[in-house]
C-alpha cells in the first residue's frame, strides 16, 4: 500500500511538474511589459463575427485563404474585439476577423470590397503587451495574461480605452494586444 501511495505521489508530481514547465515555456510566468506607442495606421480586410472568441480561428483562416487565393500574402493577422467575455454571454460576443493588408497590395482594396469589409484603423496613442507564439495554445493563453496587464497599467494612468484589437505578427512570432487609450 505504502509503495503505492509512493508511486502515485511521484506520478502526480512529475505531471505537475511538466505542467510548471510547459506553462513556463508558453511564456506564462513572464513579467509582461506594457509599453506606450503609436500604433496604426492598419488597412484591415475582415469579417465579422458573433459567437466565442475561439471560434474565431475558423474566420482569420477563411480571409486569409481567399486573399491568399487571389494573390495577395499578408504576414499579420488583426482581430478587433468588442466585448468583454467575463460580461457578455459567448453567442454575443462581436469581432472582426482578417488580416492588414500589406502597403504593396493597398491598390487591390478596392476589388475585395465585394467580397470582405475593410477599415483603416488609424494612427492612435496606445498601449501595448507582447506576447510569444509558442503553439496554438499561445492564442487562449495570451489574453488571459494580457488583457489584466493591460487594463491595470490603463487604471493607473488615467487612461481611458477606446478599442482593443490584436495583431498576429507571424514573422517574429508574436502577439501584440493593443488598446487605443485618450
Amino acid at each position: 500500500m505504502q509503495k503505492a501511495i509512493i508511486i502515485v505521489s511521484v506520478v502526480i508530481a512529475v505531471g505537475v511538474l511538466g505542467v510548471i514547465v510547459f506553462l513556463a515555456y508558453m511564456g506564462m510566468f513572464k513579467p509582461l511589459q506594457v509599453t506606450e506607442k503609436a500604433m496604426g495606421p492598419f488597412t484591415h480586410v475582415y469579417e465579422s463575427f458573433r459567437g466565442p472568441y475561439p471560434e474565431t480561428a475558423k474566420v482569420f483562416d477563411k480571409v486569409y485563404n481567399e486573399l491568399k487565393a487571389q494573390g495577395i500574402d499578408t504576414t499579420q493577422g488583426l482581430g478587433v474585439y468588442y466585448d468583454d467575455p467575463r460580461k457578455t454571454a459567448k453567442d454575443k460576443l462581436r469581432s472582426d476577423c482578417g488580416v492588414v493588408l500589406q502597403e504593396k497590395d493597398l491598390e487591390k482594396a478596392e476589388s475585395l470590397k465585394a467580397q470582405f469589409k475593410i477599415q483603416v484603423l488609424e494612427q492612435k496613442s496606445s498601449i501595448i503587451v507582447s506576447f510569444p507564439v509558442k503553439s496554438r495554445l499561445s492564442y487562449m493563453l495570451g489574453p488571459m495574461k494580457a488583457y489584466p496587464a493591460l487594463t491595470r497599467y490603463a487604471e493607473k494612468n488615467g487612461y481611458k480605452i477606446t478599442l482593443t484589437y490584436e495583431v498576429y505578427d507571424e514573422p517574429n512570432k508574436q502577439i501584440l494586444f493593443v488598446a487605443n487609450i485618450e
